[in-house]
């Protein structure tokens, strides 16, 4: 057989998926038989991942998916294994308020020092407002948003956001949560 491809992800991992994700074990099974025919030996690369992404999302950005893989490359291995890929599938797909505020967290988190400070987040509404088909004139710049997010998140004031500061002011104001953790790439919706 020329393909070397494993066959059988471990029980144990089966087990931490299903634990530790909203899948079960038979679409856990499809996603592994899927991902490895993809990526053979076991990891998925950066380019694999922007191929991948290209699929979900409407427009292509390098940068977004970059920094989407290294969200998710919870090792910092440079690839992205099964396990990996299947939580990072669970938190874009989450219903778990905490859970997906913990993922924005992290991708926001470019440097992955526990905090998000204002360039960081300047760069990925940057981001984001560039993968935007509709833009208005009268949209807020990045720095704008940047500022009003530490205006209202910030509580003791030093030009960081915790993750506490960030879950929890976004759990205390649902109109807030729906608006920064909806799907940030989606057109908006048609002016009434």
């Amino acid at each position: 057989m020329g393909n070397q491809m494993r066959k059988d992800l471990p029980e144990k991992d089966f087990e931490y998926l299903e634990k530790h994700t909203d899948f079960r074990k038979p679409d856990i099974m499809e996603f592994y038989k899927e991902f490895m025919k993809i990526n053979p030996d076991g990891n998925m690369k950066l380019e694999a991942f922007q191929d991948f992404l290209k699929g979900c999302y409407k427009e292509n950005s390098s940068e977004f998916a970059e920094r989407y893989f290294h969200a998710a490359d919870k090792d910092k291995s440079g690839k992205i294994n099964f396990k990996e890929f299947l939580l990072f599938l669970n938190h874009e797909c989450t219903s778990d308020p905490v859970e997906k505020l913990n993922w924005v967290f992290d991708l926001f988190d470019i440097d992955g020092n526990g905090t998000i400070e204002r360039p960081e987040m300047i760069k990925i509404y940057k981001t984001v407002k560039d993968l935007r088909k509709k833009r208005s004139k009268y949209d807020p710049t990045p720095g704008q948003i940047a500022d009003k997010m530490f205006e209202i998140c910030d509580k003791n004031v030093d030009d960081k956001l915790t993750k506490v500061e960030f879950i929890t002011t976004f759990m205390e104001d649902p109109v807030l949560f729906a608006i920064f953790c909806g799907n940030m790439t989606e057109d908006d919706e048609e002016d009434t």
